[in-house]
């Protein structure tokens, strides 16, 4: 049946898994880059460097594989979503690649969300947020007016990729609901606010879905990345859909908490679901009449980074911290961590907001700061978790993935504080092998994507369960972590 390659371009590096039809990996290629940040506020990247890593990484898959590039069926696509990559009409990118982290565009984003009124609620189904493409589009407009005037088409960064290979400019309904122009609801461009923001339609590209096959390798782009030309190429999707779709989270009410630099919680609806609180968000799936319900927070697994390499210069594995907070009981012994190192999105939409350890003493030690450190984003999803419940939304199953999914003491306290079960797939790759699964159901090779994942996706037998004592004591420290955001959100800015 031959063999497929999954592509995820990610906000540090790029990834290519190469796998059989049945989703066994036969190679993993991997190139990082930097994010850019030439003025505090700003996060860019050059998408030239990312098609020369790419370039790199597919190579690498080939050669671990020693798969000869004749044997490879389809090619699919995920990627960073939210930023924005402008190109001329010969292709050329006519600015840095604002990316999702990206705050520049504060300004833009609250005339966005005068200008969209009632259009959030009726067609968008979010609210407008700094380093997302309509926003940066507008601060382009706004203050480089010379380079907005070159662009003839606007795009997310793994379209722009997925261009270089085929030569089709398009994009998927996942990417173009988290560009903010486009009918979450509806799944079309929301020509009503690009026309109050006086944005003309034709700049954005074709919305296809994210199975389809909408090219194939071009000749150039074969001898560039050592691939045979004329391989059929999915759309993709971005990589939230994606590492769902990877970990087989495509039935209605399944629950994904996802853990890696930044957090999500997400459950999959067939309707489209507006939050009135606006504190979650709705984003297209990357099925046909499929939506995700996310809380996605801007903190996960980096504020664990954070407190290993630059507080406690440990350069040993992620697995000792693990153990380590193992030995202390839940709750930290009193000790809470606010875990906005980058600011917040959601529940709290609060670019100013910063980490706190909060209840300090005596007693504690390096196995408490790391547990509170860990407790501290899961504290973040239960807030996004109580929108779920008020809402009603079914939540059926629970999945961990990302590197939180790794952890022992990481999924014992998701377990505890989500009250839930935590299963694990086998997946080494959740967001490459979605893209790589989008691509069999483009060429026929499974009927669609439930059906793919199925077959593809092998969960692991050991089960998380819950722990009665540990699921009172957070529900009681749930409200102390609610309480002391609402206390400091006021200080932050005279920080």
């Amino acid at each position: 049946m031959g063999y497929f390659m999954g592509i995820d371009l990610g906000t540090s590096s790029v990834k290519v898994l190469l796998a059989d039809a049945e989703g066994n990996a036969k190679a993993i290629g991997q190139v990082g880059y930097e994010v850019l940040t030439p003025q505090i506020g700003y996060a860019q990247q050059r998408p030239e460097e990312w098609w020369d890593c790419t370039k790199q990484a597919v190579r690498q898959a080939l050669e671990q594989s020693d798969i000869s590039p004749e044997a490879i069926r389809g090619i699919g696509f995920s990627g960073q979503m939210h930023g924005m990559v402008a190109v001329d009409r010969e292709g050329n990118c006519v600015f840095p690649a604002i990316i999702h982290l990206d705050q520049r565009s504060q300004k833009e984003k609250e005339e966005i969300y005068e200008a969209a009124g009632s259009l959030m609620e009726e067609e968008l189904l979010n609210r407008p947020s700094a380093g997302m493409l309509i926003c940066s589009l507008l601060w382009l407009k706004r203050n480089h007016p010379e380079a907005y005037d070159q662009i003839a088409r606007v795009m997310s960064p793994k379209d722009y990729i997925r261009y270089r290979l085929t030569g089709a400019l398009c994009t998927d309904p996942s990417d173009a609901g988290a560009a903010l122009a486009y009918s979450v609801k509806n799944r079309r461009w929301c020509t009503e606010l690009l026309e109050r923001l006086d944005i003309s339609p034709d700049l954005f590209v074709p919305v296809r879905e994210s199975a389809e096959i909408i090219g194939t390798v071009s000749g150039w782009a074969a001898g560039e990345l050592g691939l045979t030309e004329g391989i059929p190429v999915a759309a993709g999707t971005g990589d939230c859909a994606a590492q769902m779709i990877g970990n087989g989270v495509v039935e209605d009410g399944i629950m994904a908490c996802n853990i890696g630099t930044a957090a999500q919680l997400a459950v999959v609806t067939q309707y489209p679901v507006f939050d009135k609180t606006m504190c979650c968000q709705t984003w297209c799936h990357g099925l046909p009449g499929t939506w995700i319900f996310q809380g996605g927070a801007l903190n996960g697994g980096n504020t664990l980074s954070w407190l290993k390499n630059k507080a406690l210069k440990d350069s040993g594995p992620f697995s000792r911290l693990d153990a380590e907070a193992a030995r202390v009981p839940a709750g930290s012994e009193g000790l809470l961590f606010l875990p906005y190192l980058a600011g917040e999105r959601t529940p709290f939409n609060d670019p100013q907001a910063r980490g706190i350890y909060f209840g300090l003493g005596m007693k504690h030690e390096q196995a408490h700061l790391v547990r509170a450190t860990m407790e501290g984003v899961l504290y973040n999803l239960c807030e996004c978790r109580s929108v779920f419940d008020e809402m009603g939304l079914a939540q059926t199953k629970l999945i961990a993935s990302g590197g939180a999914a790794k952890g022992e003491t990481w999924k014992q306290i998701q377990a505890d504080m989500l009250n839930r079960p935590v299963y694990t797939t086998q997946t080494q790759e959740e967001a490459c092998l979605g893209a790589l699964i989008l691509a069999e159901v483009g060429v026929g090779v499974y009927p669609d994507v439930k059906a793919a994942c199925r077959q593809i996706v092998k969960y692991s037998p050991r089960v998380t369960e819950p722990i009665p004592e540990n699921v009172k004591i957070y529900r009681e420290k749930q409200a102390v972590f609610h309480d002391l955001y609402l206390s400091v959100k006021n200080l932050y800015p005279r920080l």
